[in-house]
């Protein structure tokens, strides 16, 4: 039987462990990325708007699309690097602490 050994099935066992892996591991890197609105760096922009009476309603229109079931606290306005943010703190089970957006775009007007 030398030179005629019989195949070992390893195949299907390995690929099903690869894939396993990969799962886990874009899970991982998913579960880890961070939600729209959760920070500065990921602050969300409103198309369309173009006053700032326009701009408050959007974000809390978002805010209730968006995050429901959670309820709007304290707001403050944040400046960094030349632009300017709204943060309004959130309430509620399941909810992220604040949600942030970019208001540059119609700040002051």
């Amino acid at each position: 039987m030398h030179g005629r050994h019989r195949p070992v099935r390893v195949s299907r066992g390995i690929a099903a462990w690869c894939f396993a892996i990969a799962l886990a591991v874009a899970g991982a890197a998913w579960a880890q990325a961070p939600a729209p609105g959760s920070s500065i760096a990921t602050a969300i922009q409103l198309p369309g708007v173009q006053h700032e009476t326009d701009g408050v309603s959007a974000g809390y229109g978002y805010i209730r699309a968006h995050f429901p079931g959670c309820k709007p606290g304290t707001q403050a306005l944040l400046a960094d690097k030349g632009r300017q943010y709204d943060s309004i703190q959130l309430s509620g089970a399941g909810c992220i602490e604040a949600v942030f957006f970019d208001i540059t775009a119609w700040f002051g007007k």
